[in-house]
């Protein structure tokens, strides 16, 4: 049990930070900043705007739709799935056969992309990651665990509301070198689930 609890924790690195930046009363402190104006106006004419916005309200209560069974075998080998509690809205998990996992989840009402560059200087990493399909993504998490098998990408889907595709993998696993690839893999297939179903 312990290795999926760890899986999910980690999903939900990013959200925790989105949730401690853009809900001031939250409870959680925002990173301090020593010029929030400058960082502010670079971190907004920095962000890539989404072409063709999505709805996507149907997938964030149920993140586990946003990949058919075929498209998380085929990405993953995933052998099992179950929701989680997000910090933000629910989580899909998807476990292997030897328990490394990916986990997907949509962050309504959290600015988007917007938000997550805002709080770039407070992440292990931000790298900006390809477009998919034309979908601004970046490689972000609150801790660089990407030498250790976890990698995340955030996928603009509005200009209000991204979603983020986390890989957690053991050494076992033969992407282990490579978690970006499984979390980028991922997106793509969750991304054409929902332009599908938009």
């Amino acid at each position: 049990m312990k290795p999926i609890a760890t899986a999910a924790s980690a999903a939900g690195f990013l959200l925790l930070a989105l949730t401690a930046c853009s809900s001031p009363n939250s409870g959680q402190p925002a990173p301090a900043s020593s010029n929030p104006p400058a960082s502010s106006s670079n971190a907004a004419s920095d962000v890539p705007k989404v072409p063709a916005p999505l709805d996507v309200a149907k997938y964030e209560q149920n993140p586990c739709s946003v990949l058919t069974p075929a498209q998380a075998t085929q990405t993953f080998n995933a052998v099992r799935s179950r929701q989680i509690a997000g910090n933000v809205a629910p989580v899909c998990n998807w476990n292997d056969s030897a328990n490394s996992s990916l986990a997907i989840g949509l962050l309504p009402g959290q600015g988007g992309l917007a938000t997550v560059y805002q709080n770039r200087s407070s992440t292990g990493y931000f790298e900006p990651a390809p477009s998919i399909d034309g979908y601004p993504a970046v490689f972000t998490n609150v801790l660089d665990n990407r030498a250790d098998g976890g990698c995340q990408v955030a996928v603009g889907v509005r200009d209000d509301e991204a979603f983020t595709s986390s890989a957690l993998l053991f050494k076992q696993s033969p992407s282990y070198g490579d978690p970006c690839s499984v979390a980028l893999n991922a997106a793509k297939a969750a991304l054409a689930t929902i332009k599908a179903g938009a």
